[in-house]
Order: structure tokens, then sequence, then C-alpha cells
């Protein structure tokens, strides 16, 4: 008898782990080909509330929908066209003060290096002296320098090399973009207009057992994305406003555009906000201009420690996970998947919370085990 049950636990056992493997294997075939759809179908459940405010309001769904999705177009088109104006002219103004930036650093390097009685020309003379003192250690010197500037033009040449790449891999693909970006569109539209029929077909689909389950599941999987996505909007924009309170008291011109751009910059992984202001800093200490260089590194710090400050507590509130928990979530993601990893790693905890809410893993245990059970016979 108990080589029958234990034979009946691993058979069952062995079913469930072809399941899991074989719904990965379609959902990594799968995705590709319908990521279109599900950015479109992300958006028309974003709009979902306004067009059902709307439809109460007696405004036919395909005019709510078309309004809506037609004011989201414009206000992002808009945004972008803004935003590439203002890049275009900064990159203008920037291209008049380039010259003249080269022209201060080859004097700063100059004079530093020249200019008698400083402490930079002190630490030059000594090791002078101490290297005509000690000839071997002079080459050894000079050959470490050789090794190390082929390495840093080799590393500088790669850099170059792969920006150019990838400036002339986005053009290429440009074209293949903006049919994506199409399909979005339209999938967003169809999706919305039809939603409630949609709805009624997917909830037909899904046995009666499992209703409730994939119920817990979607709500707390929806919660999760769009309340990342509420969380990344509002540390964008509490960036953006530090930013641009801190230009204003700088009195820097450009000062909205400038704050825009660093607000947009602010998802770039590990670098973030530093990406601009670190170099800028930089720039201006060794240009003299240490006053207004500690301005921007007091507004880098005061972004950096609002964010770390923030970003879990929003981020916990917004996606419902402990703050701790999403700390976790957001490092292990970040090491396994890169910056994609910030959005998998907190949505794969949400997803398995979910499920153990759904007691899903005690009804696949109950499963393999052989003994009968309700899936989800609660609704906590």
């Amino acid at each position: 008898m108990n080589y029958l049950l234990w034979r009946g636990m691993i058979i069952r056992s062995i079913i469930v782990i072809l399941i899991l493997i074989s719904a990965y294997y379609v959902l990594d075939f799968t995705l590709p080909l319908l990521y279109p759809f599900l950015i479109g179908w992300l958006i028309a459940m974003m709009i979902e509330p306004m067009v059902s405010w709307l439809e109460k309001k007696k405004v036919p769904r395909l005019i709510s929908v078309t309004l809506i999705l037609s004011v989201i177009l414009g206000l992002i088109f808009s945004l972008v066209f803004f935003i590439i104006a203002e890049i275009v002219v900064e990159l203008t103004h920037l291209a008049e003060l380039i010259p003249d930036f080269f022209n201060q650093a080859q004097k700063l390097f100059v004079d530093t290096f020249t200019q008698e009685n400083t402490s930079i020309q002190r630490i030059i003379n000594t090791l002078q002296t101490y290297l005509e003192k000690n000839p071997d250690q002079q080459q050894q010197i000079i050959e470490s320098i050789r090794d190390n500037a082929s390495v840093l033009a080799k590393q500088g040449t790669t850099l170059i090399t792969d920006i150019l790449t990838g400036i002339g891999q986005f053009l290429s693909d440009l074209p293949f973009l903006l049919t994506v970006l199409v399909f979005i569109i339209l999938a967003a539209f169809f999706i919305s207009l039809d939603w409630p029929n949609i709805k009624k077909k997917l909830i037909s689909l899904v046995p009666q057992k499992a209703q409730a389950t994939s119920g817990i599941v979607l709500q707390d999987l929806k919660k999760a994305l769009f309340g990342f996505i509420r969380a990344q909007l509002i540390l964008i924009s509490i960036t953006a406003l530090i930013v641009l309170i801190g230009l204003l008291i700088l009195n820097i011109p450009y000062a909205i555009t400038i704050a825009l751009l660093i607000g947009l910059v602010d998802l770039l992984p590990y670098l973030g906000v530093g990406a601009v202001l670190v170099p800028w800093f930089l720039y201006l200490f060794f240009t003299g201009n240490t006053k207004l260089g500690l301005g921007l590194l007091i507004i880098y710090g005061v972004i950096v420690v609002v964010r770390q400050l923030l970003e879990p507590n929003l981020l916990s509130s917004n996606v419902g996970l402990d703050p701790l928990l999403t700390l976790i979530a957001l490092f292990v993601g970040l090491k396994l998947f890169g910056f994609l990893g910030i959005i998998i790693g907190p949505v794969t905890v949400v997803v398995i919370l979910a499920l153990h809410r759904a007691q899903v893993f005690r009804d696949i245990w109950m499963f393999i085990k052989g003994e009968n059970t309700n899936p989800t016979s609660t609704n906590s």
C-alpha cells in the first residue's frame, strides 16, 4: 500500500513539474510575439476607470476610449517633442561653449603643472628627484604608465564604438519600433473598446473552481504592476522637483529643462541622477566654481537621501509588500536581471504571495498527496 501511495505521489509530482516547465517554455515562446498586445492591455487597464466614469456620464464607450487615448497620446507626444526641442537648443548652446571649456581646461592644466610653489609642482619635483636616484623604478613606472594608457585607450575606443553602434542600431530599428508602437496603440484601443465582452469571455474560459484563485492572483498582480508604475512616477516627480528647486536657488538657467531631463535619467540603473550631477560637479570644481559645485553636490545628496527613505515605503504601500521584503526583492531582482529586475523582483514576490493567499501551493500539495480538495475554498 505504501508503495502504491509513494508511486502515485511521484507520478503526480512529475505531472506538476512537467506543467510548470511547459508553462515556462510557452511563456518564453509567446511573450516575444505578444508583448505589444500585453502592453496594450496594460494601457487599456490603466484608462479603464476613466472610461467607466465617462460611461456613467452617458458618454458612449467608443467616444470615451477615443477621447482618453487621444489626450494621453497628445500629452506624451507633446512632452517628447518639447524635450527633444529643448535638447536640440541646449546641445546647440553647448556646442558654442565646448571650445571655451577646452581652453579653460587646458589653461587650468598648464597653470597647475607649471606654476612654481604649488603643491602639485612640489610633488612633481620630489618624484623627479626620486626617479633620478632610482632608474630601475623609473623604467617600471614608465612601463606601467604605458600599459595603463593602452588599456584606457582601448576602453575608450570600445566605449565610443559601443555608443556609435547603439545609435546606429536604434536608427536602424526605428521603423520597427514605430510599427510596434502602432500595434500597441491599436491593441489598447480595441481591447479597451471591447473590454466588458472580453472580460466575460475570459471568465467563462476559467473553470468555476479556479475563478476565485485567478481572481485573487490577477487582483494582486494588477495592484503590483500599476502600483509600481505609480511609485516610480512619484519618485521621478520628487527627483525633478528637488532638482528644479535647487537649480532655481542656485540661479542656473534652463532649470525646468534640466530638471525634466534629470528626472528621466533617474530611471537609469546604478547611475541615476549621479550620471549628470557628479560630472557637472567635477567640472565646476576643477574650473574654480567651487560654490556652485558644492550646491550641486548638496542637491545630489538630498536626492539620494530622499530616494533611499521613500523608495521602499512607496513601493511597499503601492505594490503591497513589506518594506524589508520590497528592499530584498529590489536587490535580488537587480542582481539577477539588471534594470528589469527592479520590476521583475517585486512583481515575482507579489505573485508568490498572491498564490499563497489563494492557497494554490496548498492545493498543489494536496494534489500531490492524492487528497481531494476544493481549490481556494476561502477568499481570504
